[in-house]
């Protein structure tokens, strides 16, 4: 009892609500890893399953993280390249471009439709970000297989909506339905990340679903121990101030 009457209540509540803060953000550190893995886990299962073919029939059902095929003709003029997007493998710090090109799907008299496909990653000019590298789009039908995406992966624009970019080349970002309607077509409602190579050089070792799990664990760690400390330290100044009043005759 002397030791709780020792602590003075303004840095016991400041101490109370550090740790909670920190033990919060220590669990969401670790709900994100747990995410990564589980989505790694799903990936991996999915992969084992016989891929599902596009058509210009709109896409039903869930096929996030599916394997899709389609058969189309790229519309290279079309091309956007989004731009501050990292190699994905981890592993290369050069900022880069991803490269994304409408597919129009092969069309047997049904409504034209056509997919949009993450090509794949394509490195930066580091003096002039507009001087593009030149790389093949393939001419023709071409088969295209890979991970559907329920969207565009984005990076965060201060300021500026996708839908702001609209006719630029080079972009932060793209939303489905404003680039639909920019485009003027039908698009499916998803995005393939291509993993089939379609001679166009372009880099596509993705990330692993799992990148930055460990990272996120490592995060967890420290806030944790953030909390802990915290902890100790009311501890241990609430024993030392509980012995000096104990010294002092103070009840």
């Amino acid at each position: 009892m002397r030791f709780w009457r020792a602590l003075s209540p303004v840095p016991a509540v400041a101490a109370a609500v550090v740790i909670a803060v920190t033990c919060a953000l220590g669990n969401w550190q670790l709900n994100r890893a747990h995410e990564k893995l589980a989505r790694a886990e799903r990936l991996q299962a999915l992969a084992a399953q016989a891929p599902v073919t596009l058509t210009t029939a709109p896409a039903s059902g869930n096929l996030a993280d599916r394997t899709v095929r389609v058969t189309g003709r790229f519309d290279a003029d079309r091309t956007v390249l989004l731009d501050n997007r990292p190699h994905g493998n981890g592993t290369d710090s050069r900022a880069g471009f991803l490269v994304l090109t409408p597919l129009t799907i092969h069309s047997d008299g049904g409504v034209a439709r056509s997919v949009l496909v993450l090509r794949g990653w394509l490195p930066r000019d580091a003096q002039d970000r507009t001087r593009i590298a030149p790389f093949p789009t393939p001419a023709g039908e071409v088969t295209v297989e890979g991970t559907a995406l329920a969207a565009v992966p984005k990076v965060y624009s201060l300021g500026q909506s996708a839908g702001a970019e609209a006719g630029n080349r080079i972009r932060q970002n793209v939303d489905l339905a404003a680039y639909a309607a920019e485009l003027g077509v039908a698009l499916q409602p998803l995005v393939i990340e291509q993993r089939n190579d379609t001679g166009d050089g372009l880099a596509r070792d993705w990330a692993p679903a799992d990148l930055g799990a460990d990272r996120h664990y490592g995060y967890a760690f420290q806030w944790f121990g953030l909390a802990a400390l915290t902890l100790v330290l009311v501890i241990v100044l609430g024993w030392r101030r509980a012995r000096r009043l104990a010294g002092t005759g103070t009840p």
